[in-house]
């Protein structure tokens, strides 16, 4: 169970190919939904960063990739439980594209391992996030983010022991959330971030229980073009 303490000739689904490809995620075990979701999705990034482009100012990009801390609060009869902390890995790239000096958008796109652990039992559930981030900066130094965060799940499976059950079925498909946090960035082209976020969906595919994602995220970026 689930619960358990030329460019102009290429067009979206090629584009959402090519993405789920990147990160070895058989397009096969994409459910019609969760492709069309991606596609809207990643329609809306690169409308982004087509008119960031357009804009011709404020634009930089580069990789990132870090910690998480991640977890899951159960929801049932009037009680919330959450089991323990589980490490994993994110990784991906950002654009960041500032209209003015202080105010700018930044989305991202994250390979990004969650679930949770109790005790010898893990729940290691894996999406592909897509960050949409409103950026303040304070200084050349110092900057606030937050916005939405959408996720598509490529995998979900328990592991005790030496034993592992794909739980894909028990789990939706997509994850919508909700991000903020503080990133530092460095003259030498190094930038660093922490950030919260809590999902909004219950991921649960049946069951009374609601079931919600959050998690801690730590990373290290290096900018790769642009400021």
């Amino acid at each position: 169970m689930f619960i358990e303490l030329s460019l102009y000739h290429v067009g979206f689904d090629e584009i959402i190919a090519i993405c789920f490809s990147a990160f070895r995620v058989p397009l096969y075990h994409q459910t019609n939904k969760q492709f069309q979701t991606m596609k809207k999705i990643t329609t809306l990034v690169f409308a982004c960063l087509l008119g960031a482009v357009a804009y011709g100012q404020g634009l930089s990009g580069g990789i990132k990739a870090g910690l998480n801390l991640a977890n899951q609060t159960y929801k049932s009869s009037g009680y919330t439980v959450s089991p323990s902390f589980l490490p994993g890995m994110h990784a991906g790239a950002y654009v960041t594209w500032m209209f003015t000096e202080h105010l700018g958008l930044q989305p991202e796109v994250l390979y990004s391992a969650q679930g949770y652990k109790n005790g010898d039992y893990k729940l290691k559930v894996n999406y592909v996030n897509i960050p949409v981030l409103v950026r303040y900066n304070v200084n050349d130094l110092l900057s606030f983010h937050a916005g939405p965060q959408f996720g598509v799940l490529t995998t979900a499976k328990s592991v005790s022991g030496s034993n592992e059950t794909d739980l894909k079925d028990d789990v939706k498909g997509t994850d919508m959330g909700i991000a903020a946090g503080i990133g530092i960035d460095l003259p030498m082209k190094l930038n660093f971030s922490f950030r919260f976020i809590q999902g909004l969906s219950n991921i649960a595919e049946s069951g009374s229980a609601t079931v919600k994602n959050y998690n801690l995220q730590f990373s290290v970026g290096y900018t790769l073009f642009g400021k």
